[in-house]
């Protein structure tokens, strides 16, 4: 990785050794190792805030699903558009039941199987 990033800048071995000479003279030997650690802190700190922002994105995006899916609004105007059309056919249902003409409710008192004439008796 070290090897890649040195061909980026396109840095020589020369380059390299005056970069390094540059740094310890304007910090000095004792304060590198400080400067390293501080770093590698910042560095790891900065991770850390990269990777919470990240897991708060996703967390939102799951909320953001469930609402979703809790208040599904399509699913709801199709419930209410089959139970209307039902309600609807029972109306009509209804309507035709009241305007049919009803059978006279009569009941015959002959039998299908009885003598329709009377019989005399002597």
């Amino acid at each position: 990785m070290l090897h890649n990033i040195l061909l980026f800048f396109n840095i020589g071995g020369a380059e390299l050794f005056f970069i390094v000479l540059v740094i310890v003279m304007f910090f000095g030997s004792k304060k590198i190792p400080e400067l390293a650690r501080s770093l590698g802190k910042g560095m790891k700190e900065l991770k850390n805030a990269t990777n919470d922002i990240q897991q708060e994105i996703k967390d939102s995006t799951k909320d953001i699903s469930r609402i979703k899916d809790s208040v599904n609004v399509e699913k709801q105007v199709k419930d209410l558009i089959t139970e209307s059309k039902s309600e609807t056919k029972e109306v009509i249902q209804e309507k035709e039941e009241e305007t049919q003409p009803s059978l006279p409710n009569t009941v015959s008192r002959t039998s299908p199987y009885s003598n329709p004439s009377p019989t005399k008796e002597n």
